[in-house]
């Protein structure tokens, strides 16, 4: 499981009320998935505010190597 310690995440309001999180990974290498090389990635919907955001981020965060 990827840690969330190891990236560094960036919430961005696309909209007004819709709020999205970008999450880097601060280790190198690069995290790996399925042979690939992460350099960056953003939560998949939208959230409803800036806390949301971040809580989805840990969630995907953690969901990478499962």
């Amino acid at each position: 499981m990827a840690k969330t310690s190891d990236y560094r995440i960036l919430t961005f309001q696309r909209q007004p009320g819709l709020w999205r999180a970008n999450m880097t990974p601060i280790v190198q290498p690069a995290t790996f998935t399925r042979g690939e090389a992460i350099r960056g990635f953003v939560t998949a919907e939208d959230s409803k505010s800036e806390e949301e955001a971040v809580i989805a981020a840990n969630r995907a965060i953690r969901e990478l190597d499962g």
